[in-house]
């Protein structure tokens, strides 16, 4: 009987519970980064950006900090979540080409690699952009009125 449900139970419904879980986890490993940038006024990451000779470092400091903190949280809660979830995979993207890239060749090798979190995070989010929240989101329940 078990069995016969991971196989042939309704596909929407675990399809949608597998979104949940895909939106929570982003969420939860998300928001802190976020919340953290905002706790010093994302000053240390302005710096690092200016370091790198990005123009304009404070605000693309402050749209990274946004995007990490309330994008996520959204995702996380399934309201408005293809856009916010677009706009934390391009901030994601952003991350690892701007900073991480150089640290690609070192996935798989012993301590890890700074590229894979940003990597990770920016498909995990293009993935939901593009599937959209699932029956068990925000964004279904307002759908539904």
């Amino acid at each position: 009987m078990v069995a016969r449900r991971l196989v042939a139970e309704d596909p929407g419904r675990s399809a949608s519970v597998g979104l949940l879980v895909a939106r929570v986890a982003t969420g939860l490993v998300l928001a802190p980064h976020g919340w953290i940038k905002l706790a010093d006024g994302a000053q240390k990451l302005a710096g690092g950006l200016t370091a790198k000779g990005i123009p304009a470092p404070h605000l693309f400091a402050w749209c990274a900090t946004l995007s990490e903190l309330v994008g996520s949280l959204l995702v996380m809660i399934g309201l408005l979540t293809r856009p916010a979830a677009a706009v934390v995979s391009f901030t994601m993207v952003f991350a690892w080409i701007s900073s991480h890239l150089a640290d690609a060749s070192k996935i798989g090798a012993p301590g890890g690699a700074a590229f894979e979190y940003p990597f990770l995070l920016s498909m995990v989010a293009l993935a939901l952009a593009i599937a959209g929240p699932g029956r068990y989101s925000v964004d279904a329940v307002l759908g539904r009125r």
